[in-house]
């Protein structure tokens, strides 16, 4: 990775959302797509409702404590919303740099690796395999995934080929 894919976050690292706290909900997994989102229009609505609730509230029948509860979570959203920008950023950057840096440990760990490989081939120290025989088969994961990879490859290429010829 070059260093021109990588910059420095220069957010303010904390999102603080304690006072949201006691209204914050963790919906179960795949349950929020079931959940109505507001639509089109919704802001027109609510500064309708401002304007009429208090002169025509009343006679249209609505409690003030059901139009203080549109009121309320109105205001619930937008201060979630406030938060949402810097919240985003910040997961992004913590899922980037978590990447960057397993990416990072990654390539130490190889290196690492054909040091000993190196090391214990070139000064005849059969041993240091041993001793360091995880780190050594940690590594070789990668070659063995490469393996199975171009055989599967070779393999699909050769089915379609055979396909290709009765077919043709």
């Amino acid at each position: 990775m070059s260093e021109n894919a990588i910059g420095k976050y220069t957010g303010h690292g904390i999102v603080d959302a304690s006072a949201l706290k006691e209204k914050l909900v963790d919906v179960k997994h795949g349950e929020l797509p079931k959940l109505k989102r507001s639509k089109p229009g919704c802001a027109t609505v609510l500064a309708d409702l401002a304007a009429a609730m208090p002169v025509h509230g009343d006679e249209a029948r609505i409690h003030p404590d059901f139009y203080a509860e549109i009121v309320d979570a109105t205001q619930l959203l937008q201060a979630i919303r406030a938060q949402r920008p810097e919240a985003d950023k910040l997961a992004e950057v913590l899922r980037e740099s978590e990447a960057f840096y397993e990416d990072k440990l990654e390539g130490m760990l190889s290196r690492l690796g054909k040091m000993v490989a190196d090391t214990a081939k070139d000064e005849k120290k059969p041993g240091l395999l041993a001793t360091f025989e995880s780190t050594l088969q940690y590594r070789a994961q990668y070659a063995d995934k490469s393996v199975a990879t171009r055989r599967k490859n070779q393999e699909t290429a050769a089915a379609s080929a055979a396909k290709t010829s009765i077919e043709g």
